[in-house]
């Protein structure tokens, strides 16, 4: 058998490395009316930094391109097929943890573009994360008592580990 190229620290160390190579943290901003008006007519608007409810700025990461297994393995350099090894957790237990921890960065990035893109081009999304991570399954019916049911889509928690 072929030594690891990784140990779980370093493969973690890396695979942050590579998440951090592709976004940027950056202060939310919100535009303020002024109450002027510029020598068009037009309201004049200055910037401020968004306060969260602790009184901090607002710091959000955003992703220059979208995070994927495809690229983490390519920043690794080592092939997909070596990947689903280290996310095996019956054959490599001791890479658990860490594959687990890179699965869920990337199952928050599909689940936010999923949020906030209105509708918008979700398909893929909906398919990665039904396909990847466990979202999907048969839809569900609650009866909350007044005789009216509510279907809602159901969800089928994953087994798998790392299938990307």
């Amino acid at each position: 058998m072929r030594p690891k190229a990784y140990t779980p620290a370093g493969l973690g160390k890396r695979a942050d490395r590579y998440f951090r190579s592709i976004s940027r943290r950056v202060e939310v901003k919100e535009r303020i009316p002024t109450g002027e008006r510029d020598e068009s007519g037009h309201e004049v608007f200055r910037e401020e930094t968004v306060l969260n409810q602790l009184g901090r700025p607002i710091i959000v990461t955003e992703y220059l391109e979208p995070p994927t297994v495809a690229g983490l393995c390519a920043f690794l350099g080592i092939h997909r097929a070596t990947w689903a090894v280290y996310a095996d957790s019956v054959q490599h237990p001791e890479f658990s943890e860490v594959t687990r921890e890179i699965k869920d960065r990337l199952m928050a990035w599909n689940e936010r573009e999923l949020l906030t893109r209105d509708g918008k081009n979700v398909k893929g999304i909906v398919f990665n994360l039904q396909q990847n991570y466990g979202y999907g399954g048969e839809k569900v019916e609650h009866d909350f008592g007044k005789g009216l049911p509510v279907i809602t889509p159901g969800f089928r928690e994953s087994t798998a580990d790392y299938d990307e």
